[in-house]
């Protein structure tokens, strides 16, 4: 009985590096289409979003099966639990990717070849913390979820900074008022899909430490 557990537990593994790579891959393509007059990244990067709902299903039915058909013990139930809460997180960072993506659509591409370096580098750091939280979560390795918060702090940095020059720009050129905006809500979804993974690597020290911090 608890080989049979601890195969559905590997199961349950894979599946969640799977849906932490699709949302580093729809961070990537969203990413992309800010940079390119390619519409299709940004209509890519949607659909990417949707196959993550069949993803979520997928996680939180292999969870019940586990909670309902085993026994498991209170390190697994910390398993279990903090896996329950991860898909939440990984599915509105899908969600926040597609938001980014349909903004991008209404860009013009005179607009997405504006400099867009400060986005990039904040995208770039939001899927690293997914991938390190993930990771963190299937090693049970605290102390690599501990430094994804170190990540948050250059990420939310980041924010600041690109807000400051873009209200600057409003300021001094208000022809360009409605894609400056456009780029501040941008990068405000990208901060929330940082605080997410802050939040999965918070759950990934619950399933070693069984404390919740933050």
């Amino acid at each position: 009985m608890r080989k049979t557990f601890d195969s559905e537990l590997q199961e349950l593994n894979f599946e969640m590096i799977n849906m932490a790579a699709a949302a580093e891959d729809a961070i990537d393509v969203v990413t992309q289409s800010l940079s390119s007059s390619d519409d299709e990244a940004a209509k890519t990067a949607i659909e990417m979003t949707k196959s993550m709902d069949q993803m979520e299903r997928d996680i939180e039915n292999r969870c019940l099966r586990l909670l309902l058909q085993q026994q498991p013990v209170a390190r697994d139930l910390r398993t279990i639990s903090a896996a329950l809460k991860m898909v939440t997180d990984l599915q509105r960072i899908g969600d926040q990717c597609a938001n980014i993506a349909e903004i991008s659509l209404l860009l013009t591409p005179q607009q997405k070849t504006r400099t867009l370096a400060d986005i990039r580098t904040m995208s770039q750091k939001a899927a690293i913390m997914v991938k390190r939280s993930i990771f963190a979560y299937v090693n049970r390795d605290a102390d690599a979820a501990k430094a994804v918060a170190a990540l948050d702090d250059e990420v939310d940095h980041l924010f600041l900074t690109i807000k400051g020059e873009l209200v600057e720009l409003i300021v001094s050129n208000r022809e360009v008022a409605d894609h400056a905006i456009d780029l501040i809500i941008i990068a405000k979804y990208l901060e929330r899909i940082a605080d997410h993974a802050v939040n999965i690597a918070q759950w990934a020290i619950f399933c070693v430490t069984g404390e919740l911090v933050g």
